[in-house]
This record gives C-alpha cells, structure tokens and sequence, in this order.
C-alpha cells in the first residue's frame, strides 16, 4: 500500500509541473496569438508628438507672428473661422426673476436672448447711488456652477462694492444651461458638438458675450462709454477675444488665460479655447496688437500649472502686443502683472483688477478700496430656475443642436441634391489644403507568417500594415482599420479567415496602435481619448477624420494595385467606421464596407453618456453639411451595418433603424445615387 503522504506529495508535484506545462503551453499560445510589430519604435520617443509639433513650428515659421497685424483682416478671419455671422440678432426680451439687497448693491437674477429662443441666465450686480456707473462683464471659467462659483461671485461682489455694474453669464452648457439644468464640464465631446454643427463653442460664446454687452448698453445705470471685461482661466480667454472684437469694450482684464497658441498644441486646453484654423493665420500676440490702444492688463500665476498660459508663453505675447501700443503712442495701455499664485482668480488680483479699470475710467476715489468680507450667496438664491423660469427657455447644447439640426434637415428635404456638390463641400469640410499621397512602399521581413509593409506619404506619415495574402484568386482580402490598433483586435475571427485561405490586412491609422501618442493620452487624462490631440489638429487646419479617410484612401488604392483579381472588404469600427465612410465617398472604386458599431448620428443625446465615441469623430460642420445618413447615401457600393449606435453607444431600436434606411434611402434617390445598405 503506498503511503498517503508519499502520494499527496507526489500529487502535488505532478499537479504542479502540469500546472507548469499548461502555463508554458499558454504563453506559446498568446506568443503566436501576439502580432508582430512593424515600426517597432520606442514609445518615448513619441514620434506622432514630434510630427504634430513640427508642423505648428512650420505654420509658426510661416505666420511671421512678430509683424505688425492689421486689425481688419485678422476680425475678418475670426468671423469666419468662428462662423459668427450665420446667426440673426434678435431683441434682448431681457426679463428680470428675482433682485437681492445687498449693503451698497442690489443683484439682480434675470434672462435675456443671446440668439432667435435662446435665453441666457445672468446675474446683474448694480450699485446703489446715483449712475451711470461703468459696467464690466464678467465672464466665468471652469469652475461649478458658472456664474454663481465662488470666484465669480467674489469679483462681482467686489466690482459692485466698488461702483461698478457687473454682468454675469452662464456660458453655454455651463451653470443652469447644462444637461439637466445642472451644471457640467461644457468642453470635451459636448462642446465640440457644437462644432460639429457648424460654430463652435468659442464663437458661441463670443456672440453670446457681445450680446452681453448689448445688455449693459441698454441699461440706463450703465455708460456706454466705459465698459469693461474680465474673467480668469476659460473666462480670461473669452475676455481676450471680446475685447479684440469688440469695439465697444474699452478695456479688459484677463487672468490666468494669456500665453500663445503654439503653446496649445500638444498641451492641455478646453475645446471653448479652440480657434479651428487659427494657427494659419495669426499668433496671440497679434490678436492682442489689434486691441490697441484699449486698456489692457495682463494677469498671470507664477505656478500655473497649464503649460500654455504660463508666465514665460505669455511675455512671448505680450512683447508682441506692446510694440503695437508703442506705434500708436499708447506703450502705458498694455501692461501685465505676476503673483506669485497658483491658477486662480484671488483677492490681490481682483484689487489688481479693480485699480487698473479705475485708471481706464478715469474713476476718482476720495477713499481707498472697499475690501470688506465677501458674502457669497448660496447658489440656489441665484439661480434663475428656482424663480419660475420655463425650463424649455434655457436651451442645453443637444437641445440647441437638435433644434438647429430640424432646419437643416428640412432644407435638405425639400432641395435638389447634387452628388458632386456634396462631395466637393465634404472635402472642403476635412482639407484647407492638398490632400495626402503615397510617395514610397518598403517590404519589410516577413514575421510569423505576416508580410510587413510601410507605406511612406508626401506628410511623411509611416502607415504600417500586416499583410497575409488570399491563398488563391476566389478568396477575399479583408483589410481591417481597427479603432483600437491592430493589437486589439479579434484574433479569433483573424485566424478564423486565414484558416479558410481568406487574405487578411491590419492597419494602423494614425494615432492608433504603433502610431499612438503616449504624450496625448496622458494630457487627456480623465477626458475622451484624442482630446489633445485632435484639438491640436483643428488649431492647424486639419482633423482626425480628414487624415484617417485619407490614409483609408491610399491603403486602399496600393492594395488594389497589388491583388487586382481580389475582391475586398473594408471592416472599421466605432470612430474608424466614419472614416471608412467618409473615404469611400470621396475616393472612386473602394472596396464594400463592414462597419462595426456605426453611431447613427453626430446629434448629441439630452442624457446619457458623452464619452462613448472618442474625440476623433469631430468634423467641423458635418451637422450641417447632412450627417452620417447623407454620408451613407453617397456610399456608391454596398455598406453592411453590423450594430448601430446611439452617440452615447446605446445600441439603437428597430424602429431608429428603420427611419435611417429610409432617409438614405431618400437621399439616395435625390442624389440618384446607387449602393446597397444591410444593417444588422
């Protein structure tokens, strides 16, 4: 009999090396499963980094950004890359909700239209004593909940005590004009949902603060002649553009917002700082010489921890600017000042504030400043909400769009559709300049079993692709551009194909996989992937969409060159999966297209999740343009929809499928355009 110990111990061993063989057979496996790598770069060395920030130093270069702006063409440009004048002015229909005592001032909570039905919750600070009083606005940053933080409410309080009007308004998805009614984070997917429509959120925001200032004129407290603004942080850098496009505004202080837009890319911004192609036409501190000669003081935090609005970036600006005030005689009119402070908006820099306007305004005190403890208001008593205001009066950023988007759609309806005009205003939309083209392909050694391949562009884009070739001339080439980078994909379903002789292509598109950037995805932080990165790109005149449709384009055409007898699939997912699209429009003989998880519209949803799709979806103007269902109507080939989403990734209803086939469908027979649509 053998002893019970002797076999445990034996047992265990056994179990053990089995337990070993089993581990050791598992890792082969994953080392087969794993794909090989074709760049092979050092991820440190952050190649997609450097590229990106080359090309801002070239436009830099090109922009000449020392030389002496001329104000109205730099206006014109704002306008129109802001698309600010697509939008008719209204009355103000202000309407006043509810007024606070204070000791000497009086706030007063009320609404006015900034555009045709959309209202604006504001808080108005007005002295008490006899007036006209100059008015400053004063506009908030990304703090909750918008007008009424801390920090607004601090220098408004200030502002008033010091005999100042001061106007504060929620800025778009901001405060009460959030989802809900409550306040959110107004940037990232949610603010650029408005550049998707057509004018993005710093032109909203710039209209809607010149109608601002259309208030302040209207009131008989107010003289008109000395009007004023500041803000700090994102308000700072409303402050800065206003004061540059307004006339009316006679001196301005922004605070912790001055730097340059070089300094933008590649760092950490709001997309309400983003000036889509901005930096090929002026620099900051040209934006700031046209404000000449206006009062100007410039406040920074010496531990500002964004990199773009530090001290060092905004002297850049700054020297700019003063030579402009110089030519006109007025070097004294533009000055800045360094605390020794972190990213705020503090009492010493409000006194700061307060004694430049006062120079500005020629305001005589016979005593000091009144620097008495601030009494901040809970922030329900200034809430406009809370007093009776109709909800569908505060409109959210989805609300807004979706009513803006109905026009749209109803133009589209009833106009004649031109396939080749759609096609030309798409490009337009993705290209400000020439489009991408392949100048080189290198063969690399094959590794397990993949042909590696680089394709070299005319941007000096490396677009690397994993190759296993159809074993004979029936059988399909499925060429997969994966939103996540070939390394994720589903190895499964790959070697499922390349077991049946199927052909097989993985690409990493630019920013993906091999091509990621390690710098980008950690300035996103919490925010949506490519936050960093596809902001850069719209600064520059570029976009994600417009580089993957191309990229999608040139893949294509040298792999038809190369396996003409082949019949190919084009598979793409998510965010690539609009790209697809998108290159399968503007490009001729594309191959038909298996998409994966299709968001079935760019319309932002009243609820639900915001950050399911990535940040590299955003096309300026595809709203208006006509959206996914008009991208659909122009595909010539057939189009397989293997799950359709809702933006927030909530898989759509049948009936939400229904209604997208037959809009395409509609479309398609406006645009007498051919192509099949199957969705799963």
């Amino acid at each position: 009999m053998i002893d019970f110990k002797i076999w445990l111990v034996s047992f265990g061993t056994l179990m053990g090396l089995n337990s070993s063989i089993q581990a050791q057979q598992q890792q082969q496996q994953q080392q087969k499963a794993a794909l090989p790598s074709v760049l092979a770069i050092p991820a440190e060395i952050d190649p997609i980094k450097v590229m990106v920030e080359d090309q801002a130093e070239q436009l830099i270069r090109a922009l000449d950004g020392e030389k002496a702006a001329n104000p109205q063409d730099i206006i014109q440009l704002v306008r129109k890359n802001l698309k600010l004048d697509g939008y008719a002015i209204p009355p103000l229909d202000m309407q006043l909700i509810s007024s606070i005592e204070q000791d000497n001032y009086t706030i007063h909570s009320l609404i006015f239209q900034s555009l045709p039905g959309l209202y604006v919750p504001a808080s108005l600070y007005v002295p008490k004593g006899k007036g006209p009083f100059p008015a400053i606005l004063n506009s908030h940053g990304h703090w909750p909940p918008g007008r009424r933080s801390e920090i607004v409410q601090r220098t408004a309080h200030m502002l008033a005590s010091n005999g100042y009007v001061c106007l504060c308004i929620d800025a778009m998805g901001s405060g009460e004009r959030g989802r809900a009614h409550e306040h959110e984070y107004h940037g990232a997917n949610l603010g650029s949902a408005l550049l998707d429509l057509g004018t993005p959120l710093m032109g909203i925001q710039l209209l809607e603060n010149s109608r601002a200032i259309d208030l302040l004129c209207s009131l008989p407290e107010v003289d008109p002649e000395r009007i004023g603004a500041t803000g700090a942080s994102g308000g700072g850098n409303q402050t800065m553009w206003l004061a540059a496009m307004d006339p009316r505004i006679k001196a301005a202080v922004p605070v912790v917002s001055v730097g340059t837009f070089r300094a933008y890319i590649m760092n950490s911004n709001c997309v309400c700082e983003l000036h889509p192609n901005g930096l090929l036409h002026f620099e900051e501190g040209q934006l700031l010489q046209i404000m000449a000669p206006k009062a100007i003081k410039i406040i920074s935090a010496l531990k500002d921890g964004n990199a773009a609005f530090n001290a060092h970036q905004m002297l850049k600006s700054f020297r700019i600017a003063k030579e402009a005030f110089a030519r006109q005689g007025v070097p004294e009119r533009i000055d800045y000042e360094l605390f020794d402070e972190p990213h705020s908006y503090t009492t010493e820099m409000n006194i700061s504030m307060i004694n430049w306007f006062d120079g500005a305004f020629g305001m005589m005190r016979e005593e000091g400043l009144k620097l008495d403890n601030v009494l901040l208001l809970d922030t329900n008593e200034l809430a406009v909400l809370k007093h009776g205001v109709k909800q569908e009066l505060i409109l959210s950023i989805p609300a807004f769009i979706s009513r803006e988007f109905s026009r749209t759609e109803s133009r589209i309806a009833t106009s004649t559709l031109d396939k080749l005009d759609y096609k030309k205003q798409l490009r337009a939309l993705l290209y400000t300049g020439g489009t991408d083209s392949l100048l080189r392909v290198q063969p690399l050694e094959s590794q397990q079993g993949w042909q590696r391949v680089l394709l070299e562009t005319s941007t000096r884009q490396l677009i690397p692709l994993l190759i296993s070739p159809p074993l004979n001339n029936s059988n399909t080439l499925h060429v997969y551009f994966p939103s996540m980078g070939k390394q994720q994909v589903a190895m499964q379903e790959i070697e499922a194909l390349r077991s049946k002789g199927e052909g097989v292509v993985l690409i990493d598109l630019f920013g993906l996989g091999e091509r990621s950037s390690a710098t980008a995805d950690q300035i996103d932080g919490a925010l949506p992937r490519f936050h960093t990165l596809s902001r850069s790109l719209l600064w520059m005149g570029s976009s994600m969409m417009g580089i993957w449709a191309s990229e999608i384009g040139l893949v294509n055409a040298y792999l038809q060159q190369e396996y003409k007898s082949f019949k190919m699939t084009m598979v793409a997912d998510r965010e690539t999966a609009i790209a697809a699209l998108i290159s399968n429009v503007l490009n001729t003989s594309e191959p038909e297209l298996l998409l994966r998880e299709l968001p079935i519209s760019y319309l932002p949803g009243a609820t639900g999740a915001l950050d399911s799709y990535n940040m590299s979806i955003h096309i300026p103007g595809i709203l208006h343009w006509g959206d996914i269902p008009m991208l659909l109507a122009l595909n010539e080939q057939r189009v397989m929809v293997d799950g359709l989403n809702q933006l927030d990734g909530k898989p759509c209803e049948i009936a939400n499928k229904q209604q997208l086939k037959n809009k395409v469908q509609h479309y398609k027979k406006q645009l007498n355009n051919q192509g099949t649509l199957l969705i799963n």
